[in-house]
């Protein structure tokens, strides 16, 4: 379950990369077989999360990183769609891809390191 949590992830940011470039370098929209991709894995990631969480919580193991990844994860699909969004403005669109990309940055972070003491 881990390794395919890794790849959905991996999917997620280079679909976001590839959004991020279609839209601040060419000023145009993703196509929407893009979008719906977007949103099955991050349907798919949610759920492989979980199920990955239960067992953490099973084994009494500390999930402070795992609640500060979740935090990050909807920062970034929150920014993502203003982002994205086609009524944005560009100085939206930026600030978006801005804060997305920081908060995808942190989820690495935390994925690699998971810290112990978080909070």
């Amino acid at each position: 379950m881990k390794h395919m949590h890794m790849l959905l992830a991996v999917l997620i940011i280079a679909l976001f990369l590839y959004q991020s470039y279609l839209v601040l370098g060419n000023k145009e929209r993703a196509p929407r077989a893009v979008k719906i991709g977007n949103h099955l894995l991050y349907a798919l990631v949610l759920l492989s999360g979980a199920w990955m969480l239960f067992a953490l919580l099973n084994a009494n193991a500390p999930v402070q990183w795992v609640i500060a990844k979740m935090v990050l994860f909807i920062a970034a699909i929150s920014a993502s769609m203003k982002a994205f969004n086609p009524r944005s403005t560009p100085i939206q669109t930026k600030a978006g891809v801005f804060i997305a990309t920081i908060a995808y940055i942190g989820i690495v972070i935390l994925a690699y390191a998971k810290p112990e003491n978080l909070f």
